[in-house]
């Protein structure tokens, strides 16, 4: 055993290409499927464990004058475990700029929905003069435990001490009103305990701990029953939270990122590993045959053999494993942090990750087993001898006229595929992998940068987006329309139901605008109807509308329910949802809504404040915040590229070299009989072109495929038309081809090395 030991070694060195190669694979593999799918798994139980640790809420009761009449029946419902009340006001902090606060003011001890801690002292129901806020909006504003801290509403004034630094499970997700992205230094939440109100509170929510899923609608109906419209507004469930939603949403969409494309390098490179493996211990066939000539058993060959796939497939997995969780996943952790706010992030492997790993050391061994065993059962006299090459018979194509047309470098590449079908097969789905994962990761960026020029060059034709105060008279917004030249509008979010779908989205409500233009499918501009309802073609497919249908409709904090026909469609790609004009909207509406603007849209670059005005935006800050929401999928397009690139040089490299090894003796015939080396070169670079031509071809409509399927993970709010532009295929072609011909330059030394008598005498 020590001889085959010392055989292995020697092995490794003299063919340190190939068994670098079946180790690369095993490595590329697994380290792509782990490092990427890694970070979604990983935030997965990160926010699981987040929600139970802090007892989220699973639903909460938004009403008017919530007495304890009304708490205690809905505490009292069977249903329920435990419940909290509060008073839940928006506020502003007292510091330049007026940030938004969101101020939660507990009844109690904290029991449902409790934050978690990040510096100072718990909640202490018991506090006065304490408050507790956001970790991010501290950051922000670089406050810290023992600051004041004044937050004013309603012409109140709410002036405490800063006792603690946190994260709430509420507010996974959550941006100033008009933005993409938050901007922590003018958003934030608070915590303090009634007894600290020194004025008198008004609950209007209710947080609910239930000991079983709530059905929520039935649940809502009971609501209605016990409290009566006059009090109930609202019932969320923990699923339709806006961060909870919006994070699984993200979760899902990582997920499904991580599923497809590392399946496609594992894929790659496990039918590579299992080439490579074959190939190498096809061409120790003599080496077996010595051995059983010497006496070794089929057992002790096996063992050998087996030992190569066996050592260099764990090998690489175990490193792939160890490093993909511990690299890639921080690569997307700055975007994340700077749209979720959880307490930590961390990478996570499941089960898959392990599979992958197993599935390489398997199919390797197995591979070398199977090819072994062939081997092993012939006689010695026939293992010692070269295999004879395969004989190919003359096909369909060789018996017609354009066969004669062919030259002999057409003829040749022709019949070495045919007579070598498998590396011929995995020469062309390596070339099909790495184009189809370079197109779709460029196509990716296609599609968003072409939905990021249809939202904000076509559609939003504004410089200023102005958010007015709810309490706005009509003589302010006069006088901000005069002076800012501009649009009034309203923007509500809402609830759709239809055919038993439900979904939210964003009501419209305006005239016929210069500055909010609307759009077809074709990115065309469109007048609607100022007598219809518009929904738009996203909404439409989600919830299984055509024009005609009847569809329901409420404003989120307003419980009546609207009936409406759905008269025209739109297309627009995200804030998905309906449009309807002023006076629609009031009939549609009857006495329960009535149209007023919150929203004024104006060309001018608005940089002073107007008395009811909360907030300007700028197009170029909204944009900003579209860029940043999409550098994790830009992130994303990096790694995929890079990946891909690298796989398709080690397995074109890796697919040559075994060509080759294998056509060696042809070519030692060719130059015997004259051919120069350039020759060669030529005849090994137009297979490689072929292969190269095939793939690229192939991978073209499978690009269009993926994407569709990509694009599709991005949510409901979301429509991305799939565009790949031309540039997009030359950068693949170059890219692709470039390899090719690298790879193919990379052999060029190796034929004028070739040993004509060694070649040709090796089968003797």
């Amino acid at each position: 055993m020590k001889m085959l030991f010392r055989k292995m070694l020697r092995d490794f060195r003299d063919h340190k290409a190939q068994f670098i190669s079946i180790f690369l694979m095993a490595l590329i593999g697994v380290f792509a499927f782990t490092g990427i799918s890694s970070e979604a798994v990983g935030i997965e139980p990160v926010s699981s464990n987040y929600y139970h640790d802090t007892n989220i809420a699973d639903g909460w009761i938004y009403g008017e004058d919530l007495d304890n009449d009304t708490f205690a029946d809905i505490k009292g419902r069977h249903q329920i475990k435990d419940a909290q009340r509060e008073m839940v006001v928006d506020t502003v902090a007292n510091y330049s700029s007026d940030p938004d606060i969101t101020l939660h003011i507990v009844e109690g001890k904290q029991k449902v929905s409790k934050f978690h801690l990040f510096k100072g002292k718990d909640f202490d129901e018991n506090d006065e003069e304490g408050i507790w806020i956001d970790k991010r909006f501290a950051d922000g504003r670089k406050l810290d435990v023992g600051d004041k801290i004044t937050l004013k509403f309603d012409g109140k004034s709410v002036s405490k001490t800063i006792r603690g630094i946190m994260y709430s499970p509420e507010y996974v997700f959550y941006i100033q009103e008009g933005s993409l992205l938050p901007d922590f230094s003018q958003v934030g939440y608070a915590y303090m305990p009634a007894k600290g109100a020194d004025f008198e509170l008004e609950y209007n929510t209710i947080a609910l701990d239930s000991y079983e899923e709530i059905d929520e609608k039935d649940f809502k109906k009971d609501l209605e029953e016990l409290m009566g419209m006059s009090k109930f507004v609202q019932f969320v469930h923990r699923d339709d939270n806006v961060g909870v939603k919006t994070l699984q949403d993200e979760i899902d969409q990582h997920q499904m990122f991580s599923g497809i494309f590392p399946s496609i390098f594992v894929l790659v490179s496990l039918l590579t590993l299992v080439t490579t493996m074959s190939r190498v211990i096809a061409a120790q066939r003599t080496q077996i045959g010595t051995f059983k000539a010497m006496g070794y058993s089929n057992r002790e060959i096996l063992l050998h053999y087996l030992s190569y796939g066996f050592v260099l497939s764990l090998t690489g997995s175990i490193i792939g494993l160890i490093i993909g969780p511990l690299t890639i996943p921080h690569l997307f952790y700055p975007t994340m942090e700077a749209t979720y706010s959880l307490p930590k992030w961390a990478p996570g492997l499941d089960i898959s990750a392990f599979a992958v790993a197993a599935l390489m050391v398997i199919f390797s061994v197995a591979v070398s087993y199977i090819s072994v065993k062939s081997i092993s059962d012939e006689n010695p006299a026939e293992t010692i001898r070269h295999k004879a090459p395969k004989a190919v018979s003359s096909g369909f194509i060789e018996k017609t006229k354009i066969w004669k047309r062919f030259s002999f470098n057409e003829r040749w590449n022709y019949r070495d595929a045919k007579r070598n079908k498998i590396r011929a097969i995995m020469s062309i789905f390596g070339v099909f992998a790495c184009a189809l994962l370079i197109m779709s990761a460029f196509g990716m960026v296609d599609s968003i940068n072409d939905v990021e020029s249809w939202q904000y060059d076509d559609i939003y034709n504004f410089n200023s987006k102005l958010l007015l105060d709810e309490n706005i008279t009509d003589s302010q917004l006069d006088h901000v329309l005069e002076e800012t030249d501009g649009e009034a509008m309203m923007e509500e979010a809402i609830e759709i139901k239809s055919k038993g779908n439900k979904e939210s989205g964003t009501l419209t409500v305006l005239n016929d605008s210069e500055y909010y233009r609307i759009t077809d499918s074709d990115r065309n501009f469109i007048k609607l109807n100022p007598k219809g309802v518009a929904i738009s073609d996203k909404m439409a497919e989600v919830l299984g509308v055509e024009v005609g249908d009847e569809i329901r409709w409420h404003v989120a904090g307003n419980p009546k329910w609207i009936d409406s026909k759905v008269t025209e469609t739109y297309t627009i790609p995200f804030g998905q949802g309906l449009i309807m004009s002023p006076k629609t909207f009031d009939k549609e509406g009857g006495d329960d809504y009535n149209y007023s603007a919150n929203v004024v849209l104006t060309k001018k670059e608005i940089n002073k404040n107007y008395t009811g005005v909360s907030s300007i935006t700028t197009r170029d800050e909204i944009q900003k915040g579209w860029n940043t929401m999409t550098e994790a999928l830009d992130m994303m397009v990096s790694v995929l590229t890079t990946f891909a690139i690298v796989l398709a040089v080690v397995v074109l490299y890796n697919l040559g070299l075994l060509s080759f090894t294998e056509i060696q003796r042809e070519l030692a015939t060719m130059k015997v009989l004259g051919f120069g080396s350039k020759s060669l070169r030529r005849l090994l670079l137009t297979q490689n072109l072929w292969y190269s031509t095939i793939g690229f071809i192939l991978a073209i409509p499978g690009a269009y495929v993926l994407i569709g399927i990509m694009m599709g993970s991005t949510g409901n709010d979301y429509w991305f038309p799939i565009y790949i532009y031309l540039w997009n295929f030359v950068i693949s072609f170059i890219i692709t081809f470039g390899l090719s011909v690298l790879v193919n330059l990379a052999f060029s030394f190796k034929i004028k090395k070739v040993n004509m008598v060694e070649s040709l005498k090796s089968n003797e």
